[in-house]
């Protein structure tokens, strides 16, 4: 596509970015930029939260319109030192660093901790309304997501490789636009997130709504596919065949050495990346779903993981605490254990307690 294909975007990028000296507090904050509060995002945040909570680490899960803003915040805001982001907007930004100069302040220093999952594209109407494939939507009203969310940027692609052109675009967030579909002011809403969405699966069985699928030759080239299963959502009663995006943690490649602010977030940075690396078994077992789908060596191409995240990941690394902390057992699920206190691994007995309400 050609670059003026998405100059209407650009702008969500145009921002100051700096890393300030701070005086802080000797509990460093850390805050991981997610979604919305009935999106993936966020829960796979406070799974991450809690592994760096059982340590003692005081983690913030942030609440936000989406990738967009996470990969600014992570590049602008003091104590931002994790954002989950969409693929697509990473394709974004390394095709088009060398001849625009936001894009090449937000790829100098952006990088990669891990790659998470697949999130699938929700086209989602109502089965009462004439709009069976994604044509339909060309002249319909349209809710695109809200503006800086990752579903807008994917939406704007979509719509422009397919050739939809719908009458009306909302910019609203899927909450929004799940109440405005049913309140018939809306034809449709795209929904980019991964499945299942707390957002559809808060839903009954009776709802009148339904997923659109999208013909895999129809974005050959841009995008990858997924299949929705029947039953992910209690009133979807068929596969559905969708684009599918990668989620990506997105975290900054912090010099310690330049001062104590950069040498602090390049510690939590570590630390939350060994907790995530030593305990997927663990987030497997006992996390989102979708955690099941990860595999934490498939780096998107172009991107490298930060400096401080491969700190992390030396074999000689050790987790500077007070407490010779490893990772949760990976075999077993340490929360299922009534007695917290036979549990001897530190993390697993303070996971333990949290689960208990303790």
């Amino acid at each position: 596509m050609s670059k003026n294909k998405f100059v209407i975007i650009l702008y969500f990028f145009g921002i100051l970015f700096f890393l300030p000296v701070l005086s802080f507090a000797q509990n460093f904050p850390v805050n991981i930029m997610t979604g919305g509060a009935t999106g993936t995002y966020i829960q796979i945040g406070r799974d991450i939260a809690k592994l760096g909570q059982a340590i003692g680490m005081d983690v913030t899960v942030v609440e936000s319109a989406g990738s967009m803003e996470n990969i600014a915040a992570v590049r602008d805001r003091r104590y931002t030192q994790f954002g989950i982001v969409q693929s697509d907007v990473l394709d974004f930004i390394r095709t088009f660093k060398n001849e625009d100069p936001a894009m090449r302040r937000i790829a100098r220093g952006t990088k990669i901790a891990f790659p998470l999952y697949n999130e699938e594209v929700h086209i989602v109407t109502k089965k009462s309304a004439p709009i069976n494939v994604l044509a339909d939507l060309s002249g319909k009203t349209v809710a695109v997501g809200a503006p800086n969310s990752g579903t807008n940027l994917t939406t704007t692609f979509l719509f422009e490789v397919t050739n939809i052109r719908p009458q009306t675009l909302v910019t609203i967030k899927a909450a929004e636009a799940l109440e405005e579909l049913r309140a018939g002011r809306i034809d449709a809403f795209v929904y980019v997130a991964g499945a299942p969405t707390k957002l559809l699966a808060d839903t009954g069985p009776n709802e009148d709504l339904k997923l659109i699928p999208v013909a895999a030759g129809a974005i050959s080239g841009y995008y990858g596919t997924s299949i929705i299963k029947a039953g992910t959502y209690p009133w979807l009663k068929e596969d559905i065949l969708t684009p599918a995006v990668k989620a990506v943690l997105m975290t900054f490649d912090y010099d310690p050495k330049r001062n104590d602010y950069l040498k602090h977030s390049c510690e939590v940075v570590s630390k939350i990346s060994y907790l995530i690396n030593r305990n997927i078994e663990y987030l497997r077992q006992n996390g989102h779903p979708k955690w099941k789908q990860v595999d934490l060596n498939a780096i998107p191409p172009g991107w490298e993981r930060a400096k401080c995240v491969e700190t992390a990941l030396a074999s000689d690394y050790v987790l500077p605490t007070n407490n010779s902390i490893n990772s949760v057992n990976p075999v077993s699920d340490p929360l299922s254990v009534q007695n917290c206190d036979v549990l001897k691994n530190p993390v697993a007995k303070r996971l333990c307690l949290m689960k208990a309400g303790k």
